[in-house]
């Protein structure tokens, strides 16, 4: 069937081998794969383990290791600029498009910062990314996290104000199921935002593969379908022993709620 959103799944290159026919991309973290605190050098293997992808790289999550702070008395804004220019470049030559921004431990503010300068703080980040990202067709995607991973950006209507403040054709937002469901935030408040999606992130229950458990997934995509929205959807969870297995039924499962 052809999906009406393309779909991806949140891995390893070489965790993917038997998923080509089932998914369109996937999404490893950037933190990890981009290297964005080393040079040429030590970015290498893994620019060979992303080239050799059985799938298409179009997207990073995790972009931020927690170590990098963003916010707060201890930014070092020359490793954070140096950090930005790395991941995007790396992320476009690969042909990857979506940098998500949640990374929780780095844009957590230290307990008693102030939260408007911690929030003019990630504007900062997100306008030094932009800078590099603009030329290179790339797009940051703010994502709201639940509170226990971040005490910054804890909604969907958050990102977007964050979005909107940042005012750059190449920072806009994301939608995941999970973090909607574990704050009691309404689907319904994507369509606030719709112009302003280009990335969407599934789950299933407990935070598992989608089809575990009972999730809104349904009432997701109709949402979707009625702003029309046209990006991706990559299922981001925590996968059990056998990633292959569950990455296979979770294709068909979405793949029968959106025929």
């Amino acid at each position: 069937m052809k999906r009406p959103f393309p779909l991806g799944v949140s891995a390893m290159p070489d965790q993917v081998t038997s998923l080509a026919g089932y998914y369109d991309f996937i999404e490893p973290p950037g933190s990890r794969v981009l290297a964005g605190l080393v040079g040429d050098a030590g970015y290498a293997p893994h620019k060979a383990l992303l080239e050799a992808s059985p799938l298409p790289v179009k997207a990073f999550n995790v972009l931020f290791p927690s170590e990098l702070r963003l916010v707060g008395d201890k930014v070092d804004w020359e490793q954070v600029e140096q950090y930005l220019e790395r991941v995007v470049s790396r992320a476009a030559d690969l042909g990857a498009r979506v940098l998500v921004f949640g990374s929780g431990g780095a844009r957590s503010a230290p307990e008693g910062f102030s939260r408007a300068t911690a929030w003019g703080q990630l504007v900062r980040v997100l306008t030094l990314g932009a800078r590099f990202a603009d030329p290179r067709g790339i797009v940051f995607a703010v994502e709201g996290l639940r509170r226990p991973e971040s005490n910054m950006i804890n909604s969907f209507t958050e990102a977007l104000q964050l979005a909107r403040d940042v005012d750059r054709q190449s920072v806009r937002v994301l939608a995941d199921i999970f973090h909607f469901v574990e704050e009691g935030e309404p689907l319904a408040d994507i369509r606030e935002g719709a112009d302003w999606l280009v990335h969407v992130h599934l789950a299933g229950e407990e935070r598992r593969y989608p089809g575990f458990g009972r999730y809104p997934l349904r009432e997701l995509f109709d949402v979707l379908t009625e702003v029309r929205y046209q990006g991706g959807v990559s299922i981001e969870c925590r996968w059990g022993d056998d990633l292959a297995s569950e990455a296979l039924y979770a294709a068909g499962y979405l793949d029968a709620l959106l025929s």
